[in-house]
């Protein structure tokens, strides 16, 4: 057994199934992916740990299958947070620049992002960052980066993520038993996000749409800044139950139905296409339409897509999308959903692969949409900005804003992203 500094591990604990990752950097700063291992995920719904002891034992499967096969020790991991308490809101601060230069300091952008920390948010919950959007100095608006500028206000917009304090311990509790430390804890879209989009794409307007098994995370760059993050909390499971009840099926032939035949838009399926579901426990076969199929796919994806245009028109950039929207995770296999999603938002739609990232070497096996988050996991790692992290650390630190657990999110962001 070895143990190498270039390896970086990344655990993704989805509603469906647990992923563990193993990545090598190459002598070129590349990384290449040697190994990974799934299990179906028997603890968690809609993106939340619900049974520690069904979590656990799932986790320790994916690991110590990884750890043979690789012949590895894995000691510290990347791990995704996500589910529907995540949520972001908007705040502006603002200070007055009383340093005798009567100019912005880099003090001053601190201490007007660190005063984010004190607004009121619900009980048990907790802030996870603060990202600026952009700065006013002295009525003078859209300014990037303010420091070194002659003024006698500052004013800042912030997108300030919020989420339960409890799911982020129930995930390191999960992780520790299995014998392993959190090297960071990451928004699960975000990672998503390092792995399916480019720096040119962030920069025109994109939107980021994954769908898992139990949410759809939402996303939204422009300018190169986050400017959005939102959680559906419909995904991949729920097309299967409504599979399930219209067909009158059991939902393992729902789940395999939708992934071998299913559809997203009705009107380009072939009327006359039906497949024959054997019988089970006594019950007669049972043909399908592959038309009432796409049928209901259709229904329920209309319904996800809904949400998501309502979620672009929040940000008031519908316009501002250049880029498009990119749906990646497991439900963007779905056939013709990029058809669906581009005619109901009118905006253009691509399925984005992992494989997108410049910085990693893939097997075509690995190279898919329900991999996303778990190799942006791995990018984190690779990405990783250690000297600002540490300084990071140290700031939230002085200002006593940072406490007990909520180190774990000192670098929750890629922090690359969004610098001003």
């Amino acid at each position: 057994m070895t143990s190498r500094n270039n390896i970086i591990a990344a655990i993704d604990i989805g509603t469906t199934k647990i992923v563990a990752i193993l990545g090598e950097v190459d002598s070129e700063g590349k990384l290449r992916i040697i190994g990974m291992e799934k299990t179906v995920s028997r603890g968690v719904k809609r993106g939340v740990i619900h049974s520690i002891e069904d979590t656990i034992g799932a986790i320790r499967e994916v690991v110590d299958r990884l750890v043979e096969k690789t012949n590895q020790n894995i000691s510290k991991v990347y791990v995704g947070i996500a589910g529907q308490h995540i949520r972001s809101i908007k705040n502006r601060q603002f200070k007055y620049i009383q340093n005798g230069v009567g100019e912005i300091t880099k003090l001053d952008v601190e201490e007007i992002v660190n005063e984010n920390y004190r607004i009121p948010i619900e009980v048990g919950e907790q802030i996870l960052h603060v990202i600026p959007q952009d700065y006013v100095v002295d009525k003078e608006a859209g300014i990037r980066n303010p420091v070194g500028m002659a003024g006698r206000r500052l004013d800042g917009n912030f997108n300030i993520i919020i989420g339960r304090t409890a799911s982020a311990r129930n995930i390191e509790k999960c992780v520790k038993e299995v014998g392993l430390e959190i090297e960071e804890l990451v928004l699960e879209p975000l990672a998503s996000s390092l792995a399916v989009l480019s720096e040119e794409e962030k920069e025109a307007g994109v939107v980021l749409v994954d769908i898992g098994g139990g949410t759809t995370d939402i996303t939204v760059y422009f300018d190169g800044i986050l400017r959005h993050t939102a959680v559906i909390p419909f995904g991949g499971d729920i097309v299967t139950r409504d599979i399930k009840e219209g067909c009158s099926v059991l939902i393992k032939q729902a789940e395999a139905l939708k992934i071998q035949f299913g559809e997203a838009v009705a009107d380009l399926v072939d009327e006359e296409k039906v497949v024959t579901i054997p019988s089970v426990g006594g019950w007669d076969p049972k043909e399908i339409s592959f038309k009432t199929l796409a049928q209901i796919i259709q229904c329920r994806m209309e319904e996800i897509i809904d949400s998501v245009k309502f979620q672009i028109e929040l940000t008031g950039l519908h316009d501002k999308i250049g880029a498009g929207i990119v749906l990646t995770g497991g439900g963007a296999l779905l056939t013709n959903l990029d058809v669906l999603t581009q005619k109901q938002t009118g905006i253009d739609v691509r399925i984005g692969y992992p494989g997108t990232s410049s910085k990693i070497i893939l097997e075509e096996s690995l190279n898919l949409p329900i991999y996303a988050t778990g190799i942006g996991l791995i990018l984190k790692g690779l990405n990783k900005p250690v000297k600002k992290t540490q300084n990071q650390n140290t700031d939230k630190n002085k200002t006593g804003k940072k406490k007990g657990f909520q180190k774990f999110f000192s670098a929750l962001f890629d922090t690359d992203d969004l610098k001003m």
